[in-house]
This record gives structure tokens, C-alpha cells and sequence, in this order.
């Protein structure tokens, strides 16, 4: 699955606060693009 954070590996700048901001919004951006495809497909699935 190809996300958002495959982008953001390579930081240097991990150690920071700004690196730990960016990798965290990262991380919430995949869990919502997870929970987006789920509700897509229970919307999609007849009842």
C-alpha cells in the first residue's frame, strides 16, 4: 500500500520536533485515508 509517509523516510531532520510533528501528521493522514477506503467500501457493499 503506498502511502504518504514513503515520502518522509528520509529526513534528516528526524530527531527534531519539527521531523516528529511532520512524521505524526503522516501517520494521522494514512490512518484517515485507511478509514476513508473502509467507509467507501461498506458505502459501496448493497445492504
Amino acid at each position: 500500500m503506498n502511502t504518504a509517509s514513503t515520502a518522509a523516510r528520509s529526513t534528516p531532520a528526524a530527531n527534531t520536533l519539527f521531523g516528529k510533528l511532520r512524521a505524526l501528521a503522516l501517520h494521522a493522514l494514512n490512518l484517515h485515508l485507511q478509514n476513508c477506503a473502509v467507509l467507501a467500501e461498506a458505502y459501496r457493499r448493497p445492504q
